[in-house]
């Protein structure tokens, strides 16, 4: 019987153990980051950055930069997200606006100070905070996404972000978040033990 979308949603686990005999194909992972790149951002942003390794020697040596934890050697596949801070410059906020068709010209300048307003309210927004609320939200709704297809994948970060910056030559500026193994599961995961939403809840009437 098929789940339904909530039922899906709570059925999400993370799994550490994957086959490591299945495979995924390049158009397949680009499919699934066009439908999980539709997650929000502050001012449409999109500051994250994707570096999706296969290559099993690779594979290899992110697995000993994750303290040798078992699900990255076994991954069809390893995303590393990141962020691009740079993304926050005003001009290029606006930029992507007038060409995606989301700002006229006639608004530029308005658009410009509001979004300078709304950096004056809350720099945070532009800087470490902001990336990475921005780049979380991205990784969820990757996770959801990737399930969809039929993987599961589990977040991570007791992960050498420094080694594996290194190694894989990636651009300074970028900022790395999280590593997501991700396969096919050859086990259900551990039990999700959750709190209810009356113990962290306020209702204001």
């Amino acid at each position: 019987m098929e789940m339904n979308f909530l039922e899906n949603l709570d059925a999400r686990k993370s799994i550490r153990h994957f086959d490591v005999n299945q495979q995924i194909s390049d158009a397949e992972i680009l499919e699934i980051l066009n439908h999980a790149a539709h997650a929000p951002s502050s001012n449409n942003a999109q500051p994250w950055k994707v570096v999706v390794i296969k290559e099993k020697n690779l594979i290899k040596r992110l697995q000993e930069l994750s303290f040798n934890q078992e699900q990255v050697g076994q991954a069809s596949a390893v995303f590393l997200i990141l962020g691009d801070p740079q993304v926050y410059q005003i001009d290029t906020l606006i930029s992507r606006g007038v060409k995606y068709g989301l700002i006229r010209e006639s608004q530029i300048a308005e658009k410009t100070q509001r979004i300078k307003t709304y950096f004056t309210l809350h720099p945070e927004d532009k800087e470490e905070a902001g990336l990475r609320f921005d780049v979380g939200l991205f990784s969820m709704n990757l996770m959801h996404v990737l399930r969809a297809f039929g993987y599961d994948s589990v977040p991570m970060r007791g992960v050498d972000f420094s080694g594996v910056m290194k190694i894989l030559a990636l651009p300074r500026e970028w900022r790395p978040i999280l590593l997501l193994p991700v396969g096919k599961a050859t086990t259900l995961g551990h039990k999700h033990l959750r709190e209810l939403a009356t113990s962290f809840t306020t209702i204001i009437e």
